[in-house]
């Protein structure tokens, strides 16, 4: 009788487990949610690189990304041009799908600027950059952002 009843909890509890399991939620990724602006919130850095209307460039950009997508970002440059460092820029979310793939523009002085496509990971700390926009000839960048 006891074996019994030890069979039956045993078979309640696999009947729990994969119920729970069917009624759980699809999600974009697996395991890891929707993907929101609000998961861009904090510091970021990135590196890019490539050829800009300055010539051949490198790139050290850091961000402080808010809850909606906005941040304000220091650009440093080293390349054909020069070097700089440009306080005050601003990187903002323009698109966002919840699988993590969107468009931003990354601001670089009074009338400059990179129309970027990106893909967030899926555990929110990478993010690849990319400037793809034919509305913005002459720019090929390219690059990576950690969040931390």
């Amino acid at each position: 009788m006891a074996s019994i009843r030890k069979l039956h909890r045993s078979t309640l509890a696999a009947a729990a487990v994969a119920f729970a399991a069917c009624a759980a939620p699809a999600v974009a990724w697996a395991g890891v949610g929707l993907v929101t602006t609000a998961d861009l919130y904090g510091p970021w850095v990135a590196t890019l690189s490539g050829v800009t209307g300055c010539g051949p460039t490198a790139m050290h950009v850091t961000i402080s990304m808010n809850n909606l997508g906005t941040g304000t970002a220091t650009v440093t440059t080293h390349g054909q041009c020069g070097n700089s460092v440009l306080s005050g820029q601003t990187f903002k979310v323009i698109t966002l799908g919840t699988n993590g793939v969107g468009t931003a523009n990354l601001t670089c002085g009074a009338g400059c600027g990179w129309n970027l496509r990106f893909t967030i990971a899926p555990d929110r700390q990478i993010m690849n950059l990319v400037d793809v926009d034919a509305a913005n000839p002459g720019n090929y960048l390219a690059g990576v952002a950690v969040h931390y």
